[in-house]
Formats: structure tokens, C-alpha cells, sequence
């Protein structure tokens, strides 16, 4: 019978900073200020930290109901937030999967855990994990990677980790800043190029699906990784879905 709250792991005290290297930084290299852009996966932050835009101007640019619906999350699922940090879209995605889904929250902040177990949030399933390894085999309908996949530290072991706990039929979505090029990763603007992003998943097993262009921004101009006076959110992003093969 499935707990109400289920804790695979009781980690993280505070925002950990993880070294960039190849994509560097699961999350966003190192731990500064976090990205986020939902799912908050910018730690390069280390997550989500970022609250100055919340609510529904946030919820303007980031769009989370077109983005779950694009990656079919529905009523019931599993679904993990990669770098969840604040668990922007770790709530929202506990709303839309309800009491008979669970959202396990990789990397979330210590007061997002508070309001999940013992608050606001408490009457819903998450699991919280420090590592995606830490989640059983075939257990997860989805993820979610907001601006995460550029900071894993090694993107093969990562993805080899993500396509072990997905169940077959499976889907990750995976929001990236646009580098504006096919391929490619620049660290210094926080970029990576759609092909680069495709070919990975490609090589670790996972089907291509398609692109939405819902988060696109005609007027970023692809020099730097905040304008001034503007957030994340103002950038150009990628949504790309990917499914494990149910074969």
C-alpha cells in the first residue's frame, strides 16, 4: 500500500555544488545562484532558487501545464524532478498527478521538503532521492529535466541511470537555453545545441520524439546567459521529448 509520503533518501541539508565538467554541473556548475526555470534544475546553481518570479508571471514564461501536456504526464504517474532545488515544478506536478501518483524530487531544497512532508504540500506522494540511481528499476512513467541535462557531470552515466528507472513507454522532457546551433555546449553562456542534447539520449537508448517550440523567444540574441534586468526565463529554450523503446 502506497505511503503517503515515501523517503527513499533524506538528503541534502542545502544546495550542493557540483564541479562542471563535460556538461558540467548537473545542474548548473557551481552552486551559485539557481537557475530556474523550473524544474529547477539549475543548480548551477543547484536548483531553484530563484524566486523573484513566481506565481503566474513565472508560470508565463516557464508554461508548466503546456509542457506536462506536450510530454503526456497524466493522473497517476510516477514522475522524478531532476535538480528540483525550490520544487517549482515538483508542486505543480504533484496537482496533476494527485494522490495516486507520486513525484520524486531529485536534489530538493531542505524547505521544500518541510512543506512536502509536514506542510502545505503533505497530502500528496513524494519520494526524495539525492541520486537518480537511489530509484528502483522500471519505476518512473517520466521526468522532467529543466536546464539540468547541461550541468550532469557525466551525461552518459547519467542517462544510462535515467533509462534503468524508466519504466518501457517512458518519456523525459528536456528543457536546455538554446545555443542557437545545432550542436555544441558553451558553459559561458549556459547554452547546448539541440543536436548535441539528441544525440546523447540517442546513444543511451532513448527514442527521439520531437521538439515543441512553446518556450521559444525571437528576441533573445544568444550572447549571454541572463540579460541584465531579466531572468532565465527570458531566454530562448529547446523542449525536446524523449521516450524509452517499449522494446
Amino acid at each position: 500500500m502506497r505511503h503517503r509520503l515515501l523517503v527513499f533518501a533524506v538528503m541534502f541539508v542545502a544546495v550542493v555544488g557540483f564541479g562542471c565538467s563535460s556538461y558540467d554541473d548537473a545542474l548548473e556548475e557551481p552552486v551559485a545562484e539557481a537557475d530556474t526555470d523550473g524544474g529547477d534544475a539549475d543548480a548551477e546553481e543547484g536548483a531553484d532558487h530563484e524566486h523573484a518570479m513566481e506565481g503566474d508571471e513565472r508560470d508565463g514564461y516557464s508554461k508548466p501545464d503546456e509542457v506536462y501536456a506536450f510530454l503526456g504526464i497524466n493522473e497517476g504517474d510516477t514522475v522524478v524532478d531532476l535538480m528540483a532545488g525550490g520544487g517549482y515544478n515538483a508542486e505543480r506536478l504533484a496537482h496533476l498527478v494527485g494522490a495516486a501518483g507520486t513525484v520524486v524530487v531529485e536534489r530538493g531544497s531542505e524547505d521544500f521538503q518541510e512543506r512536502a512532508i509536514g506542510g502545505d504540500l503533505s497530502d500528496y506522494n513524494f519520494a526524495f532521492v539525492g541520486d537518480v540511481a537511489e530509484i528502483d528499476d522500471g519505476s518512473v512513467n517520466a521526468v522532467i529535466a529543466v536546464r539540468a541535462y547541461h550541468l550532469f557531470p557525466d551525461v552518459p552515466a547519467q542517462l544510462a541511470e535515467l533509462h534503468r528507472a524508466m519504466a518501457p513507454g517512458g518519456v523525459v522532457g528536456v528543457v536546455e537555453v538554446r545555443l542557437n546551433e545545432p550542436a555544441g555546449h558553451n558553459m559561458d553562456s549556459h547554452r547546448v545545441g539541440e543536436q548535441t542534447v539528441i544525440e546523447d539520449f540517442e546513444a543511451a537508448g532513448f527514442e527521439y520524439v520531437g521538439e515543441s517550440d512553446i518556450l521559444r523567444r525571437d528576441d533573445d540574441d544568444y550572447s549571454v546567459y541572463m540579460v541584465e534586468g531579466k531572468t532565465r526565463y527570458h531566454t530562448d529554450r529547446m523542449l525536446l521529448k524523449f521516450l524509452k523503446p517499449t522494446n
